[in-house]
């Protein structure tokens, strides 16, 4: 992330974590109607045919002296008498550029996250517990960026440092998504690429009331300014989703140095192109060099048919 003036707490910050319901435009797929809860029991709907979910990462320093993204992708398969829900968990954080020590930021927010979903969800999935123990997922979202958040402020209080994090857990053919930050999760279906989560800037605030148009924010001066970040305080506001996952599509989980130099256009025209995962990220990596990045670059791509 590029270096930032101090950052900015937003007055009315509500004092609960904010939950998204599924997007309206997508819920012809299927209604949620209840919960969701992890249910170490098998969910056949979601094993009637071979799952598949595949991954291709590319984090680099890009334009930087020093890369202070961190990204994580952990998925599971099984086969014959093993029969296990889809499980794939995919994690990019950015580290606060200006703030000292924002590699270490996303580094530790980004393994805490994940030990944290691992243990409660993965794990008793493998152990098959029975009867089922049911706890909400989005409580365990939530709970895992809060872990988070705490190891990141309590590693240093008096050093100033901060990250972005966005998770992503597929689970059967569920998306839930814990998110914080300006990076970005893009859901790609039928060729149309969709921002799922919402940027916690400055300038998407003063786009949102009206102050700033689209083709305005890109050249704000602090538009890399957030108005959330991971390690900034010992609470936190989470945005949580739930929403079904298409049959089969692709996601992509992105630092700033993608998403804030390259339009959504050229991402979904890279995401739509007939290639191999490793080449789609290395293709969206190039593409930001092109747009002139002058940051570190992260791109997760999952392809999924479920």
């Amino acid at each position: 992330m590029n270096e930032t003036p101090p950052f900015i707490q937003p007055e009315d910050k509500p004092k609960q974590a904010a939950t998204a319901e599924p997007d309206a435009a997508v819920t012809d797929t299927a209604e949620l109607t209840e919960p969701a809860v992890i249910n170490t029991g098998i969910i056949q709907s979601d094993l009637d045919k071979e799952p598949t979910l595949r991954a291709a990462i590319r984090c680099d320093v890009g334009a930087r002296d020093r890369n202070e993204d961190s990204c994580l992708v952990f998925g599971s398969e099984a086969g014959g008498h093993f029969t296990l829900v889809p499980f794939g968990l995919y994690i990019v954080a950015d580290g606060m550029g200006g703030h000292t020590n924002g590699h270490v930021a996303s580094r530790i927010a980004s393994r805490v996250a994940a030990h944290y979903i691992i243990s409660k969800i993965y794990m008793p999935l493998l152990k098959a517990v029975s009867p089922p123990t049911q706890v909400p997922i989005q409580e365990v979202l939530l709970d895992a960026v809060q872990a988070a958040n705490t190891a990141v402020f309590e590693d240093d209080p008096e050093v100033d440092s901060g990250t972005t994090l966005t998770v992503a857990l597929v689970l059967g053919r569920r998306l839930h998504v814990a998110h914080v930050g300006d990076s970005r999760l893009y859901l790609l279906t039928e060729g149309k690429l969709e921002q799922i989560s919402t940027d916690h800037s400055l300038v998407q605030r003063l786009q949102d009331v009206g102050t700033l148009t689209a083709e305005e924010a890109t050249m704000y001066r602090y538009r890399n300014v957030l108005l959330r970040a991971v390690g900034q305080g010992e609470e936190i506001e989470v945005d949580t989703y739930m929403r079904l996952l298409p049959r089969a599509g692709k996601l992509l989980l992105c630092s700033d140095g993608l998403c804030g130099f390259v339009s959504d256009d050229k991402i979904r025209d890279v995401m739509n192109q007939d290639a191999s995962l490793p080449q789609i990220v290395d293709d969206l990596y190039e593409t930001a060099l092109a747009s002139h990045s002058n940051d570190n670059v992260t791109a997760v791509v999952v392809d999924f048919s479920l």
